[in-house]
């Protein structure tokens, strides 16, 4: 369900029980001023309440979570106070009392139980956003941490060969195009660990600028980035994610470019979504994962390539955790590796055709 449905349910609902209530106004009317104001007032003014929590939820822009989180708490507690408005009915029945508008003080519980119900989740929402920007913190730290760590040390490497070879290069003048080339390689090395080290650190800013992306159009956009001429992908399901579509761009080029340098150049790579979750997975008919190295692919600095700088995988999981998902790695059909996404608010899988 989307962040729109959600709203638009919520609105729903108010327009239905403020209908209801002008209903009940017109065919039962009451010259009371308690029960008017008790039977009608109150009722449609928390019915307005609802139909402008919708518009409200609609246009602020709140997250999917939060918005599921108010629906939720709404049927919940409008639930509650409807039956507890019920049993109190009943118990009243039994005791010899017997309400006249027992089908309006049901509804109308449900109306006073739906509005505290949009506070409690709203609340609950921001909640749960606040410890989510904590945790961002914790790990903007760790990436800072990280990012000193890896200009400190693995730096070292690409510097001192360098380094080395311009020592070589004043010594011995006849093989200066084979040390200028290490010279050039070692520095080419170097800007890749600080482009790598960089990406981490900003990727794992939180998402505020997301838009919903097809996934076979952003598979197909990042494949063309890829140079694999032999390999294949095929995009057997598609769905549309919320994200930030450079930073997802960039955690596919880092699935598909890692398949193809450890699958081999003619592998085989496959998109589509989770059967039982919101989500999609990337799998690849390579040789796989040591399932005792297992979660270790996402660690900072993992690598098993003395070319990489092991921050790959780290910066796909760090895009995942920006975006509120949860990756997995498992072992594909093929053999391979199969990472898979689980995100919120994906549609129904739509067939796609094979690229």
């Amino acid at each position: 369900m989307t962040k729109s449905q959600s709203a638009a349910i919520v609105s729903a609902i108010g327009l239905l029980t403020g209908s209801i209530t002008i209903f009940t106004l017109l065919t039962d009317p009451s010259d009371q001023v308690v029960t008017l104001l008790v039977r009608s007032f109150l009722p449609l003014c928390f019915s307005t309440i609802l139909v402008g929590a919708g518009w409200w939820m609609h246009t602020q822009g709140l997250s999917q979570t939060v918005t599921k989180r108010i629906l939720l708490w709404l049927f919940v507690v409008g639930s509650l106070m409807m039956a507890f408005e019920f049993a109190t009915i009943l118990f009243q029945q039994a005791e010899g009392v017997v309400l006249a508008d027992r089908i309006a003080t049901v509804h109308n519980g449900f109306v006073r139980g739906a509005v505290i119900g949009v506070a409690i989740g709203l609340y609950d929402g921001q909640r749960m956003i606040t410890e989510q920007r904590e945790k961002q913190l914790q790990r903007q730290n760790d990436r800072l941490d990280t990012f000193a760590s890896t200009v400190s040390h693995d730096l070292r490497n690409p510097l001192t060969v360098a380094k080395g070879n311009l020592e070589l290069l004043r010594m011995d003048v006849k093989n200066h195009d084979t040390l200028f080339s290490e010279i050039e390689t070692a520095h080419n090395r170097a800007e890749e660990i600080i482009e790598d080290a960089l990406t981490l650190a900003r990727d794992g800013a939180i998402i505020t600028n997301a838009e919903p992306l097809e996934l076979d159009a952003v598979s197909t956009a990042a494949w063309d980035s890829i140079d694999a001429p032999n390999a294949t992908l095929s995009i057997v399901e598609t769905t549309t994610i919320d994200g930030d579509r450079a930073r997802i761009l960039r955690l596919f080029e880092n699935c598909l470019r890692n398949a193809v340098e450890h699958g081999g150049a003619a592998v085989s790579i496959t998109v589509g979504t989770l059967p039982t979750e919101d989500g999609f997975y990337i799998s690849d008919s390579g040789p796989g994962i040591d399932p005792e190295t297992g979660e270790d692919v996402f660690e900072q600095g993992y690598t098993t390539n003395e070319e990489g700088s092991g921050l790959g995988l780290a910066i796909v999981q760090t895009i995942a955790e920006a975006h509120g998902w949860t990756v997995r790695l498992r072992e594909s059909t093929a053999g391979g590796a199969r990472f898979e996404f689980v995100t919120e608010g994906s549609t129904e899988p739509i067939e796609a055709k094979a690229s």
